[in-house]
């Protein structure tokens, strides 16, 4: 399911972004698999069968950070004119933190919430 969140938030991000600058094949293929990477990350780092799945990857200070590295990263590759490779980076980088955003936002609506 975090997947699939991520992809749709993806496609959201892509679709806006592609009205202010045109995204090549290769940085939506990036920004794809950045995304998934990003969807998975949290359960990759503590595991759903570990006691310790809620721990500070699924908590709200992460959420909080999540959001802030995917502003940060999604401004330098809106808003400046660097060379190819680092707005490659940084496309990536908002793409990989967006899906790290939805997990712990998806998590967030279940009983269980999100530790501080």
């Amino acid at each position: 399911m975090h997947l699939v969140i991520g992809i749709i938030a993806f496609f959201t991000y892509a679709y806006l972004i592609n009205d202010i600058h045109a995204i090549s094949t290769g940085f939506f293929v990036l920004g794809l698999f950045a995304v998934v990477a990003g969807s998975a990350m949290p359960d990759v780092l503590e595991a759903p069968t570990s006691s310790r799945h809620r721990g500070i990857f699924h908590s709200r200070r992460a959420l909080k950070c999540s959001v802030i590295i995917f502003g940060l990263t999604a401004a330098i590759g809106l808003l400046s004119s660097l060379p190819s490779l680092s707005t490659a980076i940084s496309f990536g980088l908002s793409c990989f933190f967006l899906g790290y955003f939805f997990h712990l936002l998806a998590d967030s609506t279940t009983r269980r919430e999100l530790p501080e």
